[in-house]
């Protein structure tokens, strides 16, 4: 099935060149930009389990340096625009973090995700438990990830996923309170 699809994709490059590329790209942003509409009245909706109750964040110790907000832009192959984050620990263990992608002035999609966060040793561990304002099945690993922090000052963070090759991120300290415009 992969050499099927690189062999299209082979075959769209180089016979049709640059038009067939910016289809592509195109109908890339198109999906991506889907993610961002809301759900249709008639989709299925994967509930939290009966009777669950968002978790209880516990407080990281007193004046642990990645309390705050962070700010972080990225770019991403194959998506116009860029990535924005807004990643909001807070001192009881609470997080909030927005990502939004944005072509210009354009927000083409948006994600509101709030949890508990935790930080043993150089890492940083994330949980949702709300996601655009409904609760999730946050007992799902999909909702809980891992970070090495590398590096945090009082203006900087550098941390990546824990996962084989992952690209290291850099996000800079924000005054509380920051927006994403």
């Amino acid at each position: 099935m992969f050499a099927a699809v690189q062999g299209v994709w082979s075959l769209g490059v180089f016979a049709f060149g640059r038009r067939a590329r910016h289809g592509c790209v195109l109908l890339l942003c198109l999906l991506l930009s889907a993610c961002g509409l809301p759900r249709p009245k008639d989709a299925p909706v994967v509930p939290a389990p009966s009777g669950a109750v968002a978790p209880r964040c516990i407080a990281p110790t007193a004046g642990n340096a990645l309390i705050g907000s962070w700010y972080l832009v990225t770019k991403q192959s194959g998506v116009a625009g860029e990535i924005q984050t807004l990643l909001t620990l807070s001192a009881d263990g609470n997080l909030r973090q927005q990502t939004r992608v944005k072509q210009g002035r354009n927000i083409r999609s948006e994600l509101r995700e709030t949890g508990c966060w935790e930080a043993p040793a150089g890492k940083l561990i994330t949980r949702v438990s709300k996601s655009n304002g409904e609760l999730i099945d946050f007992n799902d690993p999909i909702y809980s990830t891992t970070y090495v922090v590398e590096k945090v000052d009082a203006t900087r963070l550098m941390y990546r996923e824990d996962r084989p090759n992952s690209k290291t991120l850099l996000a800079k300290k924000v005054q509380d309170g920051f927006r994403l415009m």
